[in-house]
């Protein structure tokens, strides 16, 4: 019998390869080539819940005008921000929101994980959101919660459809009817 592929099921799919990707380079310690914006600062370019796509990027990649990733020398999380001066040292970010230059300007090349692709996802698709919130960065804990509780009734519903179809079927009573 022919099964016809849901749109569910391709979400389902996709879901499943973006989370395989940041496994992959969770465990192999890199950074994700997907970020989700978590402020407001770059907005109208960015908004809060975008999903933005990263590319490694060397010093001589990066020009004045380019939206990079880095890590925070004040406070050791990732920024997305704008290149508004370049130097010997480092580059001068700020996000188009912002008024002034960042106060932790020059970020040092070292602290560049990379630089924006121009593709994003987003923030109406609601994937950013949904992956804020299930890493607890956006209402902490219910995030986890909800997480961890899909995942146990996920295995609720496998194992019971492995029981059931272990089990040889029912055979239903022949009837007499018709035979003579």
């Amino acid at each position: 019998m022919a099964r016809w592929i849901s749109a569910a099921d391709i979400a389902l799919i996709i879901l499943t390869l973006l989370l395989l990707v940041v496994i992959v380079y969770r465990v192999s310690g890199n950074v994700t080539p997907l970020l989700v914006v978590k402020s407001g600062s770059m907005e109208p370019t960015l908004k809060v819940g975008d999903v933005i796509v990263i590319e490694p990027a060397s010093p001589e990649d990066i020009n004045i005008g380019d939206v990079i990733v880095f890590w925070n020398p004040w406070y050791g999380n990732l920024v997305v921000h704008r290149v508004v001066h370049k130097t010997d040292e480092g580059v001068y970010t700020r996000g188009d929101a912002n008024a002034g230059t960042d106060p932790w300007s020059p970020v040092p090349y070292k602290n560049i994980v990379g630089k924006w692709t121009g593709f994003k996802i987003p923030y109406w698709t609601g994937i950013g959101y949904l992956s804020l919130f299930l890493s607890g960065e956006i209402y902490p804990p219910y995030g986890l919660l909800l997480l961890v509780g899909l995942i146990i009734i996920n295995l609720f519903f496998a194992l019971k459809g492995l029981l059931r179809h272990g089990r040889k079927p029912e055979r239903e009573p022949e009837s007499s009817e018709g035979q003579g």
